[in-house]
């Protein structure tokens, strides 16, 4: 039975007072915000490292942990070897990190991000076709991939072949916005991404997010 906690795109994170703290779960990593003297201290930790930020805050106003699409394309690198014949397909779900990200709204209603808590696995790379992305490993699943706590994002896809050789694919390109994301199930999911390899380059197409079928 799925024990790991549901995922929400928007969590409140109480302001301790002075000598209290806050803390937030995240599968794997904590976020603990602590009431000191003058401001607030704010700890993150993933287990392996941890990160220390200091906050000044106003008197009115409060807080929110919001999970957040990558800002660039994320190129997702399979972790299982995948050939697609001429004119075949496969479908599956993959993995896209989300950026928790500490959000301060103030009492004229304006939002302002204070931390983007990046995780390791987004890797910045340059590319002279493509520009700046994020490069990050996926499994290739095959059935839709039970909740574990951790902050990503289930992309589902089905790949088409539409050029004369097999196709392996180094990665498969991935575009998301903050838009695209919502809740389902206990997990954050986009709309369904349609790849068509045409022999030199993917042509991506999105699928309307009410004709996904969760857990098919």
């Amino acid at each position: 039975m799925d024990a790991s906690p549901s995922l929400s795109l928007l969590v409140p994170l109480p302001r301790p007072a002075r000598g209290e703290t806050a803390r937030v779960h995240l599968g794997s990593s904590e976020l603990v915000l602590e009431g000191v003297r003058g401001g607030h201290s704010l700890l993150w930790s993933d287990g392996r490292q941890a990160r220390r930020y200091a906050l000044g805050l106003g008197a009115a106003g409060h807080l929110t942990l919001q999970l957040r699409a990558p800002k660039l394309p994320v190129r997702i690198v399979p972790r299982e070897v995948m050939s697609v014949v001429p004119n075949g397909r496969i479908s599956g779900y993959v993995f896209v990190s989300l950026v928790p990200t500490l959000v301060w709204h103030d009492d004229d209603g304006h939002s302002h991000a204070l931390v983007e808590l990046f995780p390791n696995d987004l890797a910045a790379e340059w590319d002279e076709e493509t520009g700046h992305s994020f490069e990050s490993a996926s499994p290739w699943c095959v059935r839709f991939p039970m909740r574990n706590g951790e902050p990503r994002a289930i992309v589902p896809i089905r790949l088409v072949n539409a050029s004369g050789e097999v196709v392996s694919p180094a990665n498969l390109p991935i575009t998301l916005g903050d838009a695209d994301l919502f809740e389902r199930r206990g997990s954050i999911v986009v709309a369904p991404r349609r790849l068509v390899w045409l022999g030199e380059q993917f042509e991506t197409q999105v699928r309307a997010a009410k004709t996904m079928r969760v857990g098919a």
